[in-house]
């Protein structure tokens, strides 16, 4: 039976208040924060606000002085509670927009483990930034699938009808249109979550496609996360941080490629044919 929108509202509201007394009755349960270094850390409300994200280098510093501390004895519960958060603000789509790249960075300049050597880039920081992102981009999904269609429909109507114009010109290629999405700063993040399961687009290309997509956007925040880290750590080396910076970026070109559409390598290809045979024709006429 379809609901009316005014029962899906009160759907979504019922799961925000379940998600903010999980996420209460976890920090109460958990050990507590070590007072020196946690007084100035923002606080869910900071968060709320847009405080995160409106001083995201002070906020970023005062939490990770704060949680480096605490995870030194509370590794399971540190983990758990960032990267719960990390979900939950994905699911909640607009409520959380702007804090999943602040949360990564977090990330990265939180732990070190699993780190490659040359970098000190950690692959567990990556699990972790990356999962979150993709289940809590999966969750918005379903959470869409059953309640959100009377809400999207009338809050952005224009927006989900753009969206499926947008599809057309993709001529029935669901995966490829996937990954336009999530690559292209047409839509938000959030509405990507929420929208596709309205026209149709499969679970499974939604969950492969955020998976391949997030890479080079993880690798970047994450690395910066790390940078940080050393500089609270060791003071600021710019040699080194040009050096990890250019791997990095690298790093970042060569995961993309795999996001260019096979219509654009085979346009470029042709391209590059008609110029190498530009060449090679001036070359004899020389």
């Amino acid at each position: 039976m379809a609901l009316t929108l005014r029962q899906s509202l009160v759907l979504y509201g019922l799961f925000m208040v379940l998600a903010v007394a999980g996420v209460v009755y976890f920090v109460q349960t958990a050990p507590p924060l070590p007072e020196a270094q946690c007084s100035e850390i923002v606080t869910p409300m900071d968060v709320v606000r847009g405080k995160l994200v409106k001083d995201p280098q002070r906020s970023i510093l005062n939490l990770w002085n704060c949680l480096r501390e605490y995870k030194k004895d509370n590794w399971w519960h540190t983990t758990a509670g960032i990267w719960g958060i990390y979900v939950i603000f994905k699911i909640f789509g607009p409520f959380g927009a702007g804090t999943s790249m602040v949360l990564s960075v977090l990330i990265g300049a939180l732990y070190d483990e699993w780190a490659e050597p040359n970098t000190r880039y950690s692959f567990l920081a990556h699990l972790l930034g990356v999962s979150g992102e993709v289940c809590g981009g999966a969750g918005g999904w379903i959470m869409s699938y059953c309640i959100g269609r009377e809400i999207l429909l009338h809050f952005a109507a224009e927006k989900m009808a753009t969206l499926q114009k947008e599809m057309n010109k993709f001529q029935g290629s669901m995966f490829r249109y996937m990954l336009f999405l999530r690559v292209s700063p047409l839509f938000p993040n959030w509405f990507v979550n929420y929208s596709t399961a309205m026209i149709g687009m499969p679970f499974s290309y939604f969950f492969v496609a955020s998976t391949l997509a997030i890479q080079p956007a993880a690798c970047m925040s994450i690395a910066m996360g790390s940078m940080l880290r050393d500089v609270g750590e060791s003071g600021l080396d710019l040699v080194k941080m040009t050096k990890r910076g250019g791997m990095m970026a690298a790093t970042m070109a060569l995961l993309s490629l795999p996001l260019i559409p096979a219509d654009d390598w085979a346009k470029g290809l042709a391209r590059a044919k008609r110029f190498a045979g530009f060449v090679d024709k001036a070359t004899k006429t020389e």
